[in-house]
């Protein structure tokens, strides 16, 4: 008796180790997604409004990438960022196996009408982790690039093209599963 207390007393605290783990993992990634967040949007605001749609089309094609890579870098190490999705622009984006893995249970969700938690933790080895944060369609001004042929800018959608000939990331309507992004925290 005394030795399936211990066990169960040993399998309680492993459970509430986990629990904890996950809880800071999660606020770990909200810090490091909200730094990379807030740069990317305000540059993508200030260049919308400086010169439309295509002055921020070219912004993403060019400098994106670039403020994501100095953004990386201030994190601590072991800490990165970056969006990932089923339906890429740039062949950057595009996920791992595992990766694409998730990505393909989140739209499984969406489509049986089921809610995606807004962060899901999975552990990807011993003190490795990727936290995914769902990506959604939610303001009509992502339609600007991501829409269909009607609600997609024409001009801004010619750079889009002309860099990305394959580009998958069309066609999306509001409220659409978009991708997510991918904080890898490794302790």
């Amino acid at each position: 008796m005394k030795r399936v207390v211990l066990f169960m007393m040993l399998l309680t605290s492993a459970s509430l180790l986990s629990a904890t783990t996950n809880q800071e993992i999660k606020q770990e990634a909200k810090g490091a997604l909200m730094k990379m967040g807030s740069a990317l949007k305000a540059n993508m605001k200030k260049n919308m409004k400086a010169g439309g749609p295509v002055q921020a089309a070219s912004f993403c094609l060019e400098e994106a990438s670039k403020i994501a890579k100095k953004v990386n870098a201030s994190y601590p190490k072991g800490v990165n960022v970056k969006r990932v999705s089923l339906k890429y622009r740039n062949p950057a984006d595009k996920p791992t196996s595992d990766e694409a893995k998730v990505l393909i249970q989140m739209q499984k969700d969406v489509d049986a009408g089921k809610t995606i938690p807004k962060m899901i933790v999975k552990e990807i080895g011993k003190n490795s982790y990727k936290v995914y944060k769902p990506i959604f369609i939610n303001k009509g001004i992502c339609l600007t690039c991501h829409g269909d042929a009607q609600t997609r800018d024409h001009e801004a959608y010619k750079l889009i093209h002309a860099k990305y000939p394959n580009d998958r990331a069309i066609n999306y309507k509001k409220g659409d599963f978009r991708g997510a992004f991918v904080i890898t925290i490794v302790k």
